[in-house]
């Protein structure tokens, strides 16, 4: 690339600490290309990156893009930089070259603002889009959802996560400590900043929030035999938020209503769904994507995928007196079946892990003593 200005800013993403990495980027009419003291080599092109205004008084430009990993974000806050930048962005735009394939997305909050006003203002158009939704409301919806960035996710899950805690009785102790440093040992690299919680709740349940919010109810700790179960459902949990499950199906069973403010740029209907997301159930496709997922992150980050497949098969044991619950969602004997034949295509030396340095015994001594009196289906 010609013509290089440097720029600072934080780094998020695969590779980079989920706190942010100073990184020095190196900017073009081309493009950008970052440059950390590891040598990360990513040099993605403007028509592939959106960029937009952020921060108090949207006085930082973020830079998001999918990478060969996964998905970036850069924060460019220096004032320096932050002119470098849009000076950069204004050139290549304004080259004749660029101008049909330049994808760069600046939002800017005027040009928002009149653009809200004038499709709210009118009549007709209103009208149109909203019959356009009703025929088209899946696949607007996921447009919509594909649009959202993860600090956006974060702050709906901010939210969200604060109007569920009303009906929690969230814990500490040991298990909640275990939670917590295997949850991180599962996240590691990823773009979300997760916070994991245990609540006093008999029923065998999990659930995951979008932006990263995870909480394991005590009921389900009593019932594990191993914190390596434990991990398999943390695990399968965290692939509901990396792969947005929770944000897709709070959305698309929120209505027309919630999908028409995602299109056209209304997020605060999205919040308040609250609570409601603990009695979401995911579809079967969902469910076998966050099994198989967690099970590959489990083998990544050197946890035996055994404790998952078993905790399904002592859930298959309990599902028997629900048998109507066998409709909507895969059952566990099923479950413990795929991840079965999958751990057996694995290699023996990936399925022998070290065993989680943990008392699982002492944990469950510790427990709310009616933990184990109450036996829910584990859906999640």
């Amino acid at each position: 690339m010609a013509e290089l200005n440097k720029i600072i800013g934080l780094a998020w993403g695969p590779g980079f600490q989920r706190t942010g990495s100073p990184a020095e980027v190196s900017i073009s009419n081309d493009g950008l290309r970052l440059t950390t003291q590891n040598d990360y080599d990513e040099a993605p092109a403007w028509r592939d990156m959106s960029v937009r205004k952020g921060g108090f008084n949207d006085s930082q430009m973020m830079i998001e893009w999918r990478g060969r990993a996964g998905d970036y974000m850069l924060t460019v806050s220096d004032i320096s930089s932050v002119a470098t930048l849009k000076a950069q962005l204004k050139i290549a735009t304004q080259n004749k070259e660029n101008i049909k394939t330049a994808g760069v997305k600046i939002q800017d909050r005027a040009t928002r603002v009149w653009s809200n006003a004038f499709i709210w203002g009118t009549f007709l158009l209103p009208m149109l889009v909203l019959i356009a939704i009703v025929w088209e409301h899946e696949r607007l919806a996921a447009w919509a959802i594909s649009h959202v960035t993860v600090a956006q996710e974060r702050k709906w899950g901010e939210q969200i996560f604060s109007l569920t805690k009303q009906h929690l009785a969230l814990v500490e102790g040991s298990g909640a400590t275990m939670v917590r440093e295997i949850g991180a040992r599962l996240a590691q690299g990823s773009a979300y900043q997760y916070e994991f919680y245990v609540a006093d709740d008999a029923s065998v349940n999990a659930f995951a929030m979008p932006g990263g919010f995870i909480v394991i109810n005590t009921g389900l700790l009593a019932l594990a035999d191993n914190a390596e179960q434990v991990a398999g459902v943390i695990a399968h949990e965290i692939q509901h938020v990396e792969k947005r499950h929770s944000l897709n199906g709070m959305v698309k069973s929120a209505g027309l209503m919630v999908t028409a403010s995602l299109v056209f740029g209304d997020l605060s209907g999205v919040a308040s769904l609250g609570s409601a997301l603990i009695e979401y159930k995911f579809s079967r496709q969902h469910e076998a994507e966050a099994d198989i997922e967690g099970l590959k992150a489990l083998v990544v980050s050197g946890i035996s995928p055994i404790g998952m497949r078993d905790f399904f098969q002592k859930m298959s044991e309990k599902e028997t007196r629900h048998p109507d619950w066998f409709s909507s969602h895969p059952a566990s004997n099923d479950r413990f079946m795929s991840l079965d034949a999958a751990i057996k295509a694995l290699p023996p030396t990936t399925v022998a892990a070290k065993p989680l340095p943990y008392d699982y015994t002492a944990i469950k001594a510790v427990l709310p003593a009616h933990s184990s009196t109450q036996v829910r289906k584990f859906d999640r």
